[in-house]
């Protein structure tokens, strides 16, 4: 088994017809050279159901709206502000972990992934400079019930967006007052 781990490693095991470097696995033993000669050298013996992939930066497409998210914050970390937007676009349209409404339906995204792809894509508006298109992203993300109003307050991604004087209305609009139920019913507000 440990033979096996490390002659895979940096390897990632995929299903699906989108693998870039294909090599099939046999189990207990070491990955044949290329995909084209394991169908002739693997003939008479049984194929492993695995399939692997050279992980690399960039090689891979995300297929779900988590994988998506996790790739969009690597390149945020790397400040690839533009890149980063277009991967968290993307996780929008991917399938996520949501409900799944038909069998033969991929999930769909939850409101988790969703909040989450807002409010990063809001950062990504920010540090490019379109506080319009930021605070729009924030906007929907805030309408999903995302409400940790002190990480907007304070977030360095989202310094531009604070700047506008839009964003303290757009946050008192989805803030709830801090006294709870009584505090609104009794203090004349309507």
């Amino acid at each position: 088994m440990s033979a096996l781990r490390s002659s895979t490693a940096g390897l990632r095991s995929v299903s699906g017809p989108r693998a870039l470097s294909v090599r099939p696995v046999r189990l207990g033993g070491a990955a044949t050279p290329s995909a084209a000669s394991s169908s002739a050298a693997v003939s008479g013996r049984r194929r492993s159901s695995a399939v692997v992939v050279r992980a690399s930066a960039g090689a891979e497409e995300p297929e779900t709206a988590k994988e998506a998210i996790e790739l969009g914050n690597s390149l945020a970390k790397a400040a690839k502000w533009q890149e980063a937007l277009a991967v968290y676009e993307k996780a929008l349209t991917l399938p996520g972990t949501g409900l799944k409404r038909y069998r033969d339906k991929p999930r769909l995204i939850s409101d988790g992934e969703r909040s989450a792809a807002l409010f990063n894509i809001a950062c990504c508006q920010a540090q490019l400079g379109d506080v319009r298109a930021g605070l729009v992203a924030l906007a929907g993300c805030l309408e999903l019930g995302y409400d940790d109003f002190a990480q907007l307050r304070t977030d360095p991604d989202l310094t531009p967006l604070r700047a506008d004087e839009r964003f303290e209305g757009l946050l008192k609009r989805f803030e709830k007052p801090a006294g709870g139920f009584f505090s609104t019913l009794f203090s004349g507000r309507k």
